[in-house]
């Protein structure tokens, strides 16, 4: 099959969440004999070009102020019709595979247009997020243009031909919301062995952590949904001497740097290529999550893959996916987040079988390998 994905996000994001699963899928479907093409807006070399898989990313702008977000999304509109349309014409496409809210919408567009089947990848939608968050503080976020983006998501969502929803929940979720229209079984994202080293001698990009500490890390945007700044009261509260290592970038970064200013052993790291975010992996005590929603979440698969123990909020989608294999605390409780990490710090040798199960887990259950056959299959059944 030829299949042409877009992934037109926002803004770039760390390798642990919906957008990087989308370069994965792409390039081991690419592995699998297919031809890939991806048009991307954030070139974060998260896969190489290949004889099977081409890439394209578009101009940009920094959205770093009102003004400049305003540009970059007419630059995009630009870009749809001058870079993206001739494109796909010239690839000419068996499938349009899109995600979330713009790429959806962009690929359910195409499609429409050229008369090319598209499938889209899907995540949260509002009536989860209502749920979760409660209903004043998602009206505060529901904006005229977030509205006006999610009811053009809805429209991309039906007119679409296959949606892959990320887990369990996800699926019942926007099967409602699309008044039961057919959603596949979920698409799970996934590792790969051989690109992400478990051993020492694997290793070929490296951060040296002081040696007398025990290391925390937490990998995600930094956001307000993620409660980092939940972390980090956390962390003041340690009797266990550590230190917090934070990958990732967003809205809230400065506001958690302002924060954390008087504590030395908390470290910002922003964007970190994939091999040295797989060494911060290997070299950290435990992971950290104390996430206020997710449709999925990467970063405790990967902390299990590296025979990590994952603290985690508790929320309903990580017991759908990850039962028993994480550590859970409430939701927004920062004592017993606080406590939590101190009991899990001193006691090693619980921490080693909880992280040696956890990898049998993740090996058994999610690698891309997978999800690449699962997404062909599906595509395959619907469009031989």
């Amino acid at each position: 099959m030829k299949l042409f994905f877009i992934v037109e996000n926002d803004q770039p994001h760390a390798a642990g969440g919906g957008f990087y699963s989308l370069f994965k899928f792409a390039e081991f479907l690419a592995r699998r004999g297919h031809s890939i093409f991806i048009y991307g807006v954030h070139d974060m070399h998260w896969v190489k070009p290949g004889s099977n898989l081409k890439l394209l990313f578009r101009p940009k702008l920094p959205r770093r102020s009102g003004l400049l977000t305003k540009l970059d999304r007419r630059l995009s509109k630009f870009c749809e019709g001058w870079i993206l349309a001739p494109a796909l014409r010239k690839f000419r496409p068996d499938w349009i595979l899109g995600v979330l809210t713009h790429s959806a919408i962009k690929a359910e567009g195409l499609g429409r247009r050229y008369q090319i089947p598209v499938a889209n990848f899907i995540y949260e939608c509002p009536p989860w997020m209502e749920e979760v968050w409660g209903v004043e503080t998602f009206k505060r976020g529901y904006d005229s243009f977030t509205r006006q983006l999610w009811d053009k998501t809805r429209s991309a969502y039906l007119g679409s031909k296959v949606l892959f929803p990320n887990s369990a929940l996800s699926r019942e979720y926007n099967a409602s919301w699309l008044e039961g229209k057919a959603v596949a079984e979920p698409i799970y994202p996934g590792v790969d062995p051989d690109q992400m080293p478990y051993l020492v001698d694997q290793v070929t990009e490296t951060l040296p952590l002081n040696p007398n500490r025990k290391h925390i890390l937490c990998v995600g945007r930094l956001v307000e949904s993620k409660n980092v700044h939940h972390l980090i009261s956390a962390f003041k509260k340690l009797h266990v001497e550590a230190e917090l290592h934070l990958c990732g970038t967003g809205s809230e970064m400065q506001a958690l740097k302002d924060q954390s200013a008087q504590l030395p052993f908390i470290h910002f790291h922003g964007f970190v290529s994939d091999a040295l975010l797989w060494s911060l992996y290997r070299q950290c005590d435990l992971v950290a999550y104390p996430t206020g929603f997710e449709g999925f979440g990467m970063p405790p698969m990967q902390a299990l893959y590296f025979g990590k123990p994952c603290l985690a909020s508790d929320l309903a989608v990580f017991r759908s996916i990850y039962g028993d294999m994480l550590e859970y605390f409430p939701l927004g409780n920062v004592d017993a987040l606080a406590q939590s990490i101190d009991r899990l710090l001193s006691d090693p040798d619980y921490c080693r079988r909880r992280g040696e199960a956890g990898r049998l887990y993740v090996l058994e259950n999610f690698t891309w390998a997978i999800a690449a056959e699962r997404i062909e299959h599906n595509l395959m059944k619907v469009n031989p």
